[in-house]
């Protein structure tokens, strides 16, 4: 019984020897089927994925491949078979030498349209006539044992390495499956693949017939004698295959006796050619032509209608933005200050061969924004309050202004966790590296949507440090940041400052962000959540592949990885080195040389570059070879250019660099208490998703939690724990942690061995550049990290999560809750600087001994006085959340946002009757709440009907229209300085 199957690749054939009959033809067939089946899961396939594997998994999970060739479609009937050899291409193993053996198949099985993400080792959902674990054709033909139907022999063997490459596999048993296959004694079903299933860890991944790059894929060369007089016979789709003379069996153009199908005579079809420019521009071309002009061929008769082609942006046009230094409107940049930093929808060209882009920057005044926004100056020890503002408008809608937003301007999935509630456009900051209490942090659940807005203190005790800004709400973080909601907080000493390091001008901050654009110069990005997201185009700080002019001397520069989820591998293309001088918390204690810096999402590193030996016109690229995804293969999804740096003929910044930076306090593990244990791993899905990432928390070998709500993790304050991350997955997680700088204790790699976790060798310290304080750290694929950190200063609740943003939107979060054991009103300590050390002593910053206050000396919401005369003259233990009344309280006054607040008065609650002289027609009301704050007697003229609820900003309900609107906030500050001062206070 002969079956046939469709030839979905190009057939190429080359003679070994004349045309004559009874000649040896070679031919080499590409398969027309492959598949992965996955002995976890009967419903898992991947057939039309780019790869296949074979193998057991570090989980103990068997993968095998399936491989079908049509033979007797390239092969004329009645030839004698002489030889046969298989080509693979192994693309990843993270293992040595194994045998892959191929067995014959018994039982007829199918490829659907099922695509893993990602590495694709896991599988995806099995469409129909998949072929999966259980299935031979989904959901209706099983195999008659699972696992596949096939023969008990090998019919070939040969040892993979573990070097990626071609693999062949030749046996008289192969020889001997085609010529049954060609004759029709047996049905052609293919071979299965099968390598190492005893071992854990040794799974090889092979380039499937779908891949991408057409010379990796499965090809079966076959030496063959035909029996008579051949010719080449032309398909309509350009293949070429040999049929006997006079080519009555050619289902094409029969190309006449003795042709040769080498070189190719047929035609060959058209397709989508996308060129490689701003426009997108998409052409019908063949393959040949396609590549000749530079373009991505889409596939054959595949249409413009439906490619999807790629916006290709010419590098190096447009000169390195810096980002602006923010305008505090009390205080000054660098001091103590107070600052009105609103979120806005705005229009940024981000590349000179593009229209402008509608992105969400940061503006400090009353209208405009940019994205990144202003970097925030500041010094340790001098507090900084930042009224965050989400003015975010539609734009598209028009009017002055246009109405504030009530949906995402991108579409949002909600599906993943927290989305739902997120889908008009909340926003909340987070103030990343900040040591800050829980209600400053920008707590995931703590978003605020259009229109509203928080004040946030950040009392700056920590190293100096390059921090930065973000948004962090929940199930929408990738979104809101894609959108552009990031910027730099620079935090300096004077000790730093003494430093000969570079600075004004020297010192540049390079946000680095990936981003891909439609040809109308809008953002690109996936409706559906994704396991990742990589576009095509890195911008710095705002501008797609930008160029600076240098001076001939050294610079600084603070480089932020702010990608959803790529990692940048970055060089100097000339292959000069470097020095690291700081990560994330700060400076090292001397300067490191490298040649190469690699940063996952979310770390920085703090980086001198010398231009001075260069002569002028030098110019230098600034390059990444990351893979994506990482760590990944090399060379797969990378996209090389960062920005270029031009050397001028000025002279500049030429001292030298000092020897040592800073001292360092390093952590001993002897000191601490708590030893934590987390695992990093794929585990069953949901509706958005055939599997969800996870940080287990892991006791005694038992999973205690893992998700969101699973709050399993108590820091005593004062106490210094280890915590251990144990990555099961293919790719590096950057773990964040809130709330503390940490240290890198070691790095191991490891093994599972029976479902249990077997360390390989022995820890290894961390390289020096990463020896620091740090934030963020990447947790390789198989690697136990161990970071050692202490716990300071606020109780609360704080997250920690991969920094992945498409991984932290989607249950790669969770929270930890420190706790205080001895509150900072009873600890014999001056926290806030006033002189007085202890509650019993009188510290009008604390009212009682359990007060965990005495945050900073006399502000008004920490100075023990009812400034705005409510009834409350303690801030005490006020925490924001997401409720009905936008805060709730522990017994202290609900008009302060903070134990660092600048007023106990938002106006709404200062029983002040603001909008009743020109603009209120109802005249009616000072008390802000109508009487909810039982901390006030109702106010004889009844309440405002203008406050809808306690605490707002404003004395109208939309903030809008008549009344007071929110943008109030740009003059509060300043009116409530003149109000104290009237005071006295």
């Amino acid at each position: 019984m002969r079956t046939h199957r469709p030839i979905f690749l190009t057939l190429l054939l080359g003679m070994t020897a004349g045309p004559m009959a009874g000649a040896a033809d070679v031919v080499t067939i590409g398969a027309s089927q492959d598949n992965t089946i996955f002995s976890e899961n009967g419903a898992s396939s991947n057939g039309a994925g780019d790869h296949f594997f074979a193998g057991r998994t570090k989980d103990g999970f068997l993968r095998r491949g399936l491989l079908a060739f049509d033979v007797d479609a390239a092969v004329p009937a009645g030839s004698q078979i002489n030889s046969v050899t298989l080509t693979l291409h192994l693309s990843r193993t993270r293992t040595g030498n194994q045998n892959v053996s191929l067995y014959r198949v018994l039982s007829d099985w199918g490829e659907g349209t099922s695509h893993a993400s990602g590495e694709e080792g896991t599988g995806s959902a099995a469409a129909t006539h998949d072929a999966t674990w259980t299935h031979r054709k989904y959901p209706s033909l099983v195999w008659s044992s699972a696992g596949g139907d096939f023969a008990a022999t090998a019919r070939a063997t040969s040892v993979v390495s573990n070097q990626t490459g071609f693999y062949t596999w030749s046996s008289a048993s192969m020889v001997a499956d085609v010529q049954a296959w060609l004759n029709g004694t047996q049905p052609e079903y293919g071979w299965i693949v099968r390598s190492n299933e005893t071992d854990t860890r040794v799974v090889k991944r092979f380039d499937s017939r779908t891949n991408p790059t057409t010379a990796r894929r499965p090809m079966l060369t076959v030496d063959f004698t035909p029996p008579a007089a051949t010719g080449a016979c032309c398909a309509t789709d350009g293949s070429c295959s040999v049929v006997l003379d006079p080519g009555s069996s050619c289902s094409g153009t029969y190309q006449g006796s003795d042709s040769l199908c080498t070189p190719n005579p047929c035609p060959q079809p058209t397709g989508a050619c996308c060129l490689p420019d701003a426009a997108a521009t998409c052409q019908a071309e063949s393959e040949g032509n396609c590549t000749g002009l530079g373009g991505t061929f889409q596939g054959a008769f595949s249409s413009c209608v439906t490619a999807q082609c790629p916006v290709v942006l010419t590098p190096f046009l447009d000169p390195l933005p810096i980002p602006a230094v923010a305008t505090p409107v009390i205080g000054f940049s660098g001091g103590s200050a107070t600052y009105v930093i609103s979120m806005r929808e705005v229009q940024q060209q981000l590349h000179a061969q593009l229209p402008p882009t509608t992105v969400w920057g940061w503006g400090t005044g009353a209208s405009g924004a940019s994205s990144p926004g202003p970097t925030i100056e500041a010094a340790v020890g001098k507090s900084v309050t930042v009224n965050w503002v989400n003015d975010l408008r539609n734009t598209s809608a028009g009017g002055n202004p246009p109405p504030l937003r009530t949906t995402h301007y991108l579409p949002v999935d909600t599906c993943p966790h927290g989305a739902l509630a997120n889908a008009d456009a909340r926003t909340v900051v987070h103030l990343h590296g900040a040591h800050v209490q829980s209600a400053f942090d920008g707590h995931p659940d703590a978003t605020y949507p259009p229109g509203q807005f928080a004040a946030y203190t950040y009392p700056n005790w920590q190293l100096p440090a390059t921090l930065w800004y973000h948004d962090h709400a929940l199930g929408i973080t990738r979104l809101n940041v894609y959108m552009g909601l990031a910027g730099f907080y620079l935090l300096r000493d004077a000790y730093e400052k003494s430093l000969p390091l570079p600075s004004g001008e020297f010192e540049i901050p390079l946000a680095i962000q990936d981003r891909s654009f439609n040809p109308d110069g809008s953002l690109q990005y996936p409706a559906w959540w994704q396991e990742v997201f990589f576009a095509n185009t890195i911008l710095v700080n705002g501008k797609a592949w930008p160029y600076l002019n240098v001076k001939k001397g050294k610079y600084r520069f603070r480089l932020l990885n702010g990608s959803t989820s790529r990692t940048y591998a970055l060089t100097l293309s000339n292959g000069a080195s470097f020095q690291q001088i700081g990560a994330e918390g700060g400076l090292l204690p001397a300067p490191v040389t490298l040649n190469k810096i690699t940063l996952g999402p979310g770390e920085r590193a703090d980086a001198i570059v010398n231009f001075a030996p260069y002569s002028t016109n030098t110019e230098i690229v600034l390059r990444n070879s990351a893979p994506a995804p990482f760590p990944g293969e090399p060379g797969v999804g990378v996209v090389p250019n960062v920005m270029k740096f031009i050397v001028t003929n000025q002279t500049g910044y030429t001292a030298a660099l000092p020897a040592t930076l800073r001292p360092m306090e390093v952590l001993q593990e002897a000191d601490a208490t708590q030893f934590r244990e987390f695992h990093l791993e794929k585990g069953p899905g949901d509706a958005c998703s055939p599997f969800l990432w996870f940080i287990r928390s892991v006791v005694g070998g038992t999973v205690v939690g893992e998700h969101w709500e699973d709050l399993t993790e108590f820091p005593e304050l004062g106490d210094t724990e280890v915590w251990k991350f144990v990555n099961k997955s293919g790719m590096t997680h950057p773990m964040h942690m809130h709330l503390v700088m940490f240290q890198v204790l070691d790095r191991q790699a490891f093994e599972v061995v029976g479902g249990n976790i077997v360390p390989i060798g022995s820890p290894v310290p961390p390289p020096p550049h990463e020896a620091g304080w740090k934030d963020t750290v990447q947790v390789g694929p198989n690697e136990i990290v161990r970071v050692i950190a202490r716990f300071e200063n606020y109780a609360g609740l704080f997250p920690y999560h991969c920094h992945i943003l498409e991984h932290e939107d989607h249950e790669m979060m969770r929270q930890f809750q420190s706790v205080a054991t001895v509150p900072a009103c009873q600890d014999g300590i001056d926290n806030d600087g006033d002189g007085r050390t202890d509650f019993a002593g009188g510290d009008p910053g604390c009212s009682s001994a359990s007060d965990l206050g005495e945050r900073a000396a006399h502000l008004a919401c920490d100075d023990g006085i009812d400034n705005d005369g409510d009834g409350r003259a303690d801030f005490e233990l006020v925490t924001f959340n997401d409720g009905a009344n936008g805060w709730s309280a522990g017994g202290g006054d609900r008009g302060c946002a903070g134990p660092g607040s600048f007023s106990e008065s938002p106006h709404c609650q200062d029983g002040i009757d603001n909008d009743a002289a020109t603009n209120d027609p109802e005249k009616a009301g000072t008390d802000w709440d109508g009487g909810l704050d039982a901390g006030r007697p109702p106010d004889p003229a009844g309440a405002d009907p203008n406050c809808a609820q306690p605490y707002r900003d404003c004395e109208r309900v939309s903030c809008g229209g008549c009344g007071l609107g929110f943008e109030l906030v740009l003059l509060l500050p300043a009116l409530l300085w003149l109000h104290r001062r009237r005071r006295g206070t």
